[in-house]
């Protein structure tokens, strides 16, 4: 191993303890070789939660998570915890999820409706989280949320409010409005991803409509730069315990 690789791992172990003490809760570091192992390790993670009262959350290190988990480092949000909680609760999840499309779907004027909104076209589920892959082999931390509420992992990794991000307390509301509908955990976060895991997905395409126009207003980028239409991404929902959001 030459100089700049040990220097470079010792970064990477420096975010990690920082980040870690920053969060303030029990963690653990994994170190995997294949998504289907941090998919079992992680599932293991969720039923012992369940049962010891905590949320399972793999956050990916970087330097600018770090920033994130600081609230005096933060660029956006510098609210605690505590606050971002309490904000939540003001936040109607169904109403912002309809503004949010609204939104979108006034930004591009070019963009007809009908083209966006594009053709049902069933995906097989994907079985690992995607962000995963780009990790393997390097470390990453599991957090124990120490909640049984899992969408206020929201106020623990407080990254939002950049671009069409939104901000941590209306996440944590649509969190738990998601969670209360399809049992979806937030399950992975780095500086510009949640993706989640989820026990109750749609059963039917109609379910599956519904649920794709209201991630295309949560995250417009998982359809502009991604499945191009909602019927796609629809397609992509159906009987999926992986939900994926990108924020460019």
């Amino acid at each position: 191993m030459g100089f700049f690789d040990k220097f470079k791992n010792k970064k990477e172990k420096d975010f990690i303890d920082d980040i870690v003490a920053k969060l303030g809760c029990d963690c653990w570091v994994m170190e995997e070789r294949n998504a289907e192992d941090v998919m079992r390790r992680y599932q293991q993670a969720l039923i012992e939660g369940k049962k010891e009262g905590y949320t399972p959350l793999i956050i990916i290190p970087s330097e600018r998570m770090l920033e994130i988990v600081d609230p005096e480092a933060r660029e956006f949000s510098t609210d605690d915890r505590e606050t971002i909680l309490s904000k939540s609760k003001d936040v109607d999840a169904t109403k912002l999820l309809r503004t949010l499309l609204d939104d979108v779907m006034t930004a591009d004027e070019d963009e007809e409706e009908d083209d966006i909104a594009g053709e049902f076209s069933f995906e097989e589920p994907i079985s690992h989280f995607l962000s995963i892959e780009e990790v393997i082999n390097k470390k990453v931390i599991v957090a124990k949320i120490p909640t049984v509420k899992p969408w206020e992992a929201a106020a623990w990794v407080p990254m939002g409010g950049f671009n069409e991000c939104p901000m941590p307390e209306e996440q944590a509301a649509v969190f738990q409005y998601w969670y209360e509908q399809y049992g979806a955990f937030p399950a992975l976060v780095t500086e510009d991803v949640w993706e989640f895991f989820v026990e109750n997905p749609p059963r039917t395409k109609q379910q599956s409509e519904v649920l794709a126009w209201e991630q295309f207003g949560f995250c417009p980028d998982i359809v502009w730069q991604g499945v191009e239409s909602v019927g796609s991404l629809a397609g992509t929902l159906m009987n999926s315990s992986i939900w994926y959001f990108w924020w460019d």
